[in-house]
């Protein structure tokens, strides 16, 4: 998740607003712009802009651009907030602080950075909002209650349940007894549900016979596995992948994590379907255990229908479609950034100014310029069908 909507917004209010914007501009932005659908749209906006600057750049620009890609939107940013709202040393500060938090994609520090500090904003959003209305209100007690009062809220939150019939006391024991947060926090629930979908998903992987690099490439980008607890579910997944038997006790953990929660049911399953196209398509032997693992979590038959559905059109009906990913030679189930990454690749390597520059005859400059335009359209192709989809 990117914090571009916490800082945008932190350094209007800083500047206009003095520390008190510094943190609502920080809570405001997390909520309105970095969790919702916005930062997406933003993003993919940009993709855009990108992908139009390729397709108009002569070669001799293009091979300079690429070096750059992706490593110069953050620090534009920094640049024009930095210099427009504080000058000089704005622009020096924010310049630098654009390319660590938004230009170095492939830092494990700055992924550290993005993505402990959305974790933080995502588990402590009660006290940090009490905290934030005491320190606007410069009352040492209001933020002292508000943080007290936001423990609470965030109690209420994980749990994602509320119980308005009983009384207020035993309420509150109910939510907030140390015992419970400690064996039900949110923290628990997130490890325990991603250490289960290793299992479920080794499983899904060893059905057809045999685990491929690519199934476990997909597992790793399915699941952003905290650090910490990478060892755990690298184990648990070795083990699972040994053999298909003993999934049902993954299965009922599920179960037990996702009961009354229908849109987590159906997200599961997804996942697992996923998992089980990582290889190009699924067989009957994973699809009669995805029948079961459903029956187990207890996922309506119709719901997981319909999910069955939306992932057949990309290995059967969709003959045209395919053709295109065989043109770039990827699969159909890889990501949009590595489409873009091998799209990218192979205009490097057909590009017609860049063969003539190695002396390549006049037919072949046409046949690449030929291939050029089908890699192209292949790209563009893909897009719009999954953005249409």
């Amino acid at each position: 998740m990117s914090p571009l909507g916490k800082f945008t917004l932190a350094l209007l209010g800083l500047r206009f607003f003095g520390a008190a914007g510094l943190f609502w501009g920080l809570f405001l932005g997390h909520i309105l712009i970095d969790r919702t659908k916005l930062i997406k749209i933003l993003e993919k906006q940009l993709s855009i802009i990108d992908d139009n600057i390729r397709l108009m750049l002569p070669y001799k620009f293009y091979r300079y651009y690429n070096r750059i890609d992706g490593n110069f939107w953050g620090k534009i940013w920094g640049t024009v907030f930095g210099s427009v709202l504080f000058g000089f040393h704005g622009f020096l500060l924010f310049f630098i602080v654009g390319h660590f938090v938004f230009d170095t994609p492939d830092s494990r520090h700055a992924r550290a950075f993005r993505s402990g500090l959305d974790d933080f904003f995502n588990r402590n959003l009660g006290k940090i909002f009490g905290g934030i209305v005491g320190f606007s209100l410069q009352s040492r007690i209001l933020l002292f209650v508000g943080i007290i009062l936001g423990f609470f809220a965030d109690c209420y939150r994980s749990e994602k349940q509320f119980r308005p019939q009983l009384s207020f006391f035993k309420m509150l024991w109910f939510k907030t007894n140390p015992f419970k947060i400690m064996l039900n926090s949110f923290s628990a629930r997130h490890t325990s549900m991603v250490q289960s979908m290793a299992g479920l998903s080794a499983k899904i992987a060893k059905a057809d016979g045999q685990v491929s690099e690519n199934e476990i490439r997909v597992f790793k980008q399915l699941f952003d596995i905290p650090a910490n607890e990478n060892h755990k579910v690298s184990k648990i997944f070795n083990k699972a992948k040994t053999s298909v038997q003993g999934w049902e006790s993954y299965a009922r953990q599920i179960r037990r994590l996702t009961r009354g929660d229908l849109d987590l049911k159906e997200s599961v399953m997804e996942n697992l379907f996923k998992m089980a196209l990582a290889d190009g398509m699924y067989s009957s032997r994973e699809l009669e255990l995805l029948e079961s693992i459903s029956r187990v979590i207890e996922l309506p038959e119709g719901n997981f229908d319909v999910i069955k559905q939306s992932f057949e059109p990309k290995i059967s009906t969709s003959s045209n479609v395919k053709d295109f990913y065989e043109v770039l030679g990827i699969f159909c189930n890889a990501s949009d950034c590595e489409i873009k990454a091998r799209w990218k690749e192979l205009i490097n390597i057909y590009h017609p100014d860049r063969v003539q520059a190695n002396g390549a005859s006049a037919e072949e400059v046409e046949k690449c310029t030929l291939k050029m335009a089908e890699i192209n359209n292949a790209y563009q192709s893909i897009m719009k069908s999954r953005k249409a989809a």
